[in-house]
């Protein structure tokens, strides 16, 4: 209501927080979330894991303000039978952007976007010549998603003609219903496809520099080696193979993997709307209050 919120101050200082996550919390996030800087009422959270992370790491809450419900859009997820999409979907980095606009929330880009690696990886991913007759002899189509800030700059990754580029409206739940492999690198948002039990390949060729300090948080609980839903691979060549493999096998979930999804969600199932919806009732008792 600002700035005209006085009439309301009784009411604004009774105002409770429940924060729903845009995605799984994976990494050291607690410089954001920390109680003392958001006073969270209520946290959702869909993995067990990352549960554990919020009580044991710095963020000063407890058990009563961390909810282990999962995810209320899991709940929508689909899976298409026999997809024929392979999707390359990095996240951005901060390092690499300017600053934002506040009035078009689109991220100026730095000088050196241009000679980054991470530029060199994903354009030659994008353009290999082993990859693009393999996709079409296995009878794959290959589609890019980068993560929303890069949006504005798809055109810099000079996308060969047979790879789809898929633009802002693309809704990401439709995205997951169509691809039968998500290629990734540090991006958050693949845990909704592991949910699904679908396969993933983390290209991490520039970790050391991902994790410099440079983006938005920090190394957390999840290990990639340990803890993914697929492999870890840390240049082309080893990416491009390992892309093919999946391809030729076409496209399962290989079984160590899946009993990492199975390990590591809190619940497998399609009532999480239903449990946060509970949860929020509970609390919305006036002892509670």
């Amino acid at each position: 209501f600002a700035p005209k919120d006085e009439p309301y101050r009784d009411i604004m200082a009774e105002k409770r927080f429940i924060f729903l996550q845009h995605g799984i919390t994976k990494d050291d996030v607690s410089g954001w979330l920390k109680r003392t800087n958001k006073n969270i009422f209520g946290l959702v959270t869909a993995a067990r894991p990352e549960y554990d992370s919020f009580l044991d790491g710095a963020y000063g809450y407890t058990s009563k303000e961390i909810w282990l419900t999962g995810f209320p859009r899991f709940d929508r997820l689909t899976a298409r039978e026999n997809p024929r999409q392979i999707t390359i979907m990095p996240t951005w980095r901060k390092y690499l952007m300017g600053e934002m606009d506040p009035r078009t929330a689109i991220w100026s880009m730095r000088n050196t976007f241009q000679s980054s690696s991470f530029l060199s990886f994903y354009s030659r991913l994008l353009n290999d010549p082993r990859l693009l007759p393999a996709a079409e002899k296995y009878g794959y189509k290959l589609a890019f998603l980068p993560h929303p800030n890069l949006q504005p700059y798809i055109s810099v990754f000079q996308l060969n003609d047979k790879v789809t580029p898929l633009g802002p409206e693309t809704e990401y739940a439709d995205v997951y219903a169509a691809s039968a492999l998500v290629v990734s690198d540090y991006s958050s948002a693949v845990f909704d496809f592991a949910y699904m039990r679908r396969p993933v390949i983390y290209a991490h060729f520039d970790r050391k520099e991902f994790f410099g300090g440079g983006h938005v948080y920090t190394e957390g609980y999840f290990d990639y080696e340990r803890d993914g839903f697929g492999e870890v691979e840390f240049d082309l060549n080893t990416t491009v193979d390992r892309i093919i493999e999946y391809m030729a096998n076409g496209c399962r979930m290989k079984e160590k993997y899946r009993e990492r999804a199975d390990r590591f969600f809190a619940f497998s199932d399609r009532n999480n709307c239903r449990r946060v919806y509970e949860k929020l009732m509970d609390n919305s008792k006036p002892d509670k209050l």
